[in-house]
């Protein structure tokens, strides 16, 4: 009897440490930010700067990196779509598309629908245009000095399409390969009644 108890657990436990070797930790950060230089400099440093109006705002999840031992976990964020009015530097198109990171401790700017910003922007993490609020990115109406200090920008060229299916293509991968597996799981589970 003492004996069966004893198995009980060992499998248990085994099973438990099984299971974790497939959990993966989210890295937990704060956002800390030093002071953001003037603007000229933040123009030099920056990828692109711009103003324009936001026209989307997506939540952005990649379930890539979110399966066990993926080597890039994404935080999740948000993709902006801006349609540009003036620009000084890496665009010259009327509309781009920014990546922002998560809110709170991520340091993503919430970004809304409608309003208008001044947006510094680097090539960072990813291979997309990015910013968060540690750089001079700011609404519109409270850049003055900002603007200022560019001087006049230039207005963007034709429209230039985004390409959102990207992650259309992944969602149905990832859909199609759940239900073969699922499918798998069921044909195997009925040959063993």
């Amino acid at each position: 009897m003492i004996l069966k108890k004893v198995q009980g657990i060992i499998t248990v436990f085994s099973i438990v440490i099984i299971f974790t070797f497939f959990i993966q930790p989210f890295p937990a950060s704060a956002c800390s930010c030093a002071s953001p230089p003037d603007p000229l400099t933040a123009k030099d440093m920056s990828a692109a700067v711009f103003t324009g109006k936001v026209l989307q705002v997506n939540e952005r999840t990649d379930w890539i990196g979110l399966l066990p031992f993926g080597d890039n976990l994404d935080r999740g964020g948000f993709d902006v779509v801006f349609e540009v009015q003036s620009t000084w530097k890496g665009v010259d198109q009327q509309q781009v598309l920014i990546v922002t990171d998560g809110l709170g401790g991520a340091c993503g700017i919430p970004f809304q629908v409608g309003q208008e910003y001044l947006v510094y922007a680097s090539y960072w993490e990813r291979n997309d245009l990015e910013t968060n609020i540690c750089t001079r990115t700011a609404l519109k109406a409270d850049a003055g000095v900002d603007l200022q200090a560019l001087g006049s920008g230039t207005v963007p060229g034709p429209l230039a399409a985004i390409n959102w299916n990207d992650y259309l293509s992944t969602g149905i991968i990832l859909i199609i390969s759940g239900g073969a597996l699922f499918y798998l799981f069921l044909s195997q589970t009925k040959r063993r009644r």
